[in-house]
């Protein structure tokens, strides 16, 4: 049992990682200017949901039927399913000085939204933190039961 809270939290210390270095990317990129005719930077998000062994699909599914009881060992944590693009369009600046400006002057630079970015940077950091807490807390009652079971007649 204490090797699943274990391997749970850490899977969801992987993901929030990983989210973390997605937003990283976004935000490294945001100043990036595309020149006319050229296809530049696409802001993304990772998709993540439960490890579970029926798949993700199958997850929702429960979710959206109101089903929130599990087998034991039907849900392993959390995994990152891949990133994916986001639909955000870019945005236009005036700047006729900047080399990358097309005929009228303006400029695209990729659709970040800035405050939304950091918004998720601060959520994913708080459930980084929460996963932490849960390791050291499993890591604690496990030693604490060690202890215990080892004092015992």
């Amino acid at each position: 049992m204490s090797d699943t809270l274990f391997a749970i939290a850490r899977s969801g210390m992987d993901v929030e990682r990983l989210r973390m270095e997605v937003i990283a990317q976004n935000l490294a990129n945001a100043s990036s200017a595309r020149g006319a005719g050229v296809e530049g930077y696409q802001p993304v998000r990772l998709v993540s949901g439960p490890n579970t062994a029926s798949g993700f699909e199958q997850a929702l599914g429960d979710a959206a039927r109101g089903y929130t009881v599990h087998a034991p060992g039907a849900l392993a944590g959390a995994r990152s399913y891949g990133v994916q693009a986001t639909a955000a369009p870019p945005r236009i600046v005036h700047e006729p000085a900047n080399p990358l400006a097309d005929a009228d002057g303006n400029v695209a630079y990729p659709g970040v939204d800035h405050a939304g970015e950091m918004a998720l940077m601060v959520q994913t950091q708080r459930v980084y933190e929460a996963n932490v807490v849960m390791y050291n807390s499993a890591r604690s009652m496990f030693m604490r039961a060690m202890d215990i079971g080892g004092n015992s007649p």
